[in-house]
């Protein structure tokens, strides 16, 4: 499989971005032709992206566009044939259930990984909120390790200290969504919460040099198809954002 920067174009966002120019290793996988797929993920369309990422690695990095498509981390890591942990930043705790008929959506993703994917071993979601945490469903809760948006602003980071101790000799994959960021730092298509860039490439950094990381996915662009039309700012600040990010897994 080929290891490299995969950007998936579903929206046609990172078309107005800059970040990735004069990169020799990107490839661009243009997906605005596949339908079913805006927040849900129908069958035929799940069918229809595992085809076209086969011959690419988890172990690249992947622009996945607007949190809308964060579920496509379900795709990546099912190529994972190893036991690994997974380490989330993320504003939602992706853990609901499926509004229609059980379909893949941006918010019951992590649901999905955890009831199907035997390799997975371990969940570590940074960034919900109290309140969002507590409307989980209980069985599956109890096998995460939730870092809440009111623990991160009183400091209180010993269950991430733990997680990283004690699931040391598993090599993670991070995914992140950039709605997890204060709006200094992105600009979404989602309610956010306020971390700071500083402290989310503190803590990559701190993973990085606990144990292996395979991969990386990085969503939570702020497309023209579900918000307003978008402003030079708000492409400026994704921008380089999305570069800084990139730059913590070359």
């Amino acid at each position: 499989m080929k290891k490299q920067t995969i950007i998936m174009d579903f929206s046609g966002i990172y078309r107005e971005e800059s970040f990735f120019e004069n990169r020799e290793e990107v490839c661009w996988l243009d997906c605005r032709d596949i339908s079913g797929v805006n927040g849900y993920c129908s069958d035929d369309a799940q069918e229809e992206i595992r085809k076209r990422i086969q011959e690419y690695s988890y172990e690249g990095i992947h622009f996945l566009d607007s949190g809308n498509y964060h579920y496509l981390s379900k795709f990546w890591l099912e190529k994972i044939q190893e036991p690994f942990s997974l380490v989330v930043f993320d504003h939602h705790t992706d853990m609901q259930e499926s509004a229609f008929f059980g379909m893949l959506s941006c918010g019951s993703w992590i649901k999905e990984v955890l009831e199907n994917n035997t390799y997975l071993k371990a969940v570590c979601i940074i960034g919900p909120t109290q309140e969002a945490v507590e409307q989980c469903e209980q069985t599956l809760a109890s096998k995460v390790v939730f870092l809440t948006q009111e623990e991160l602003n009183q400091g209180k980071k010993e269950k991430w200290k733990a997680f990283l101790e004690r699931y040391q000799e598993l090599p993670m994959y991070v995914s992140i969504d950039k709605d997890v960021l204060c709006q200094e730092d992105a600009r979404t298509n989602w309610d956010q919460g306020d971390m700071k860039l500083e402290e989310l490439e503190l803590m990559v950094e701190e993973m990085r040099n606990t144990g292996i990381v395979l991969g990386a996915d990085i969503c939570g662009e702020n497309p023209q198809d579900t918000a307003k039309i978008t402003e030079k700012e708000e492409l400026e600040i994704n921008c380089k954002t999305n570069r800084r990010i990139w730059n913590l897994f070359k």
